[in-house]
């Protein structure tokens, strides 16, 4: 049997160069804390699973988890797909920085450590999606920031969804009815801008609203609270509901973007009326 921790004391060590963080991916709570304990205090641990159980057990201790929708045993080593992009993932994000090292400790399917070093990949799914709708890198970063900020909150406590839309705003607008009095009229680019993080809490708050955000391609909110009109034909996978149609429709229907929060704990960036990019968050 396969001593995880002592592989990964042997790694640390060994290694010339510092690693920065350490992500795990494991269905065992117990292997998890076993390498917990041979790491630096100050050395940022990340555990991937697929398991609720053990994902609740971990955050209980202070440990960061995130939960992942296939379970790792099916996907086999088809894991190593989804650890790369979920590592990509982390760097379009702004959550890890490229250059840095990160090992990564496998303990489902198989047991092993593996050194990644960030300046090592050269594309970045999430960058590709900016560069091909013409749309700010940073200004997606800010979109997901926010999400993940709605997400992990939600409202009173309890769970709540949201909706942004990024495109040209005539196409915008010809897709979608006011339900309320437009928020943001009249107030200067700057106190509407993503790019901003202090404007994020007053996004966040009209973010509640029934309907979506509408923003440019340069990240300036223009509209709060806008029905999505669907046409026919366009239609949703299983488990996804309404606002998750919504957003698939108008990112067609614009050849736009539109990312969508839903209330069950998930991120979903459609892009020309495909899903291209999810997040689970725990």
């Amino acid at each position: 049997m396969v001593d995880l921790a002592a592989m990964v004391s042997s790694t640390l060590a060994g290694d010339r160069k510092p690693f920065n963080a350490v992500l795990m991916m494991a269905s065992n709570a117990r292997k998890v804390r076993l390498v917990a304990e041979v790491l630096p205090n100050d050395m940022p641990l990340t555990v991937l699973t697929s398991q609720n159980r053990v994902a609740e057990t971990l955050i209980e201790a202070g440990i960061e988890c995130s939960l992942l929708e296939e379970s790792l045993t099916a996907q086999g080593l088809g894991v190593l797909n989804q650890m790369h992009d979920l590592v990509l993932q982390a760097i379009g994000e702004g959550r890890l920085s490229r250059g840095e090292r990160l090992l990564v400790v496998l303990a489902e399917p198989i047991d092993g450590v593996m050194a990644i070093d960030t300046t090592m990949l050269n594309t970045n799914r999430f960058a590709n999606l900016a560069q091909e709708f013409n749309i700010d890198l940073e200004v997606l970063t800010q979109l997901m920031k926010l999400a993940r900020h709605l997400g992990g909150r939600g409202r009173e406590g309890h769970a709540v969804g949201a909706l942004f839309a990024i495109g040209a705003l005539p196409s915008l607008r010809k897709h979608s009815t006011a339900l309320v009095l437009n928020p943001f009229k009249g107030h200067p680019a700057e106190k509407r801008t993503i790019l901003d993080e202090a404007n994020h809490e007053t996004l966040a708050e009209f973010a509640w609203l029934d309907g979506a955000i509408l923003f440019n391609k340069d990240g300036v909110a223009s509209d709060a609270g806008r029905y999505i009109q669907v046409p026919a034909g366009v239609t949703t996978k299983a488990g996804e509901g309404g606002r998750h149609l919504a957003a698939r429709a108008i990112s067609q229907l614009t050849d736009g973007v539109a990312i969508c929060v839903s209330s069950t704990g998930s991120i979903t960036l459609y892009a020309g009326g495909r899903d291209r990019y999810k997040v689970r968050l725990s």
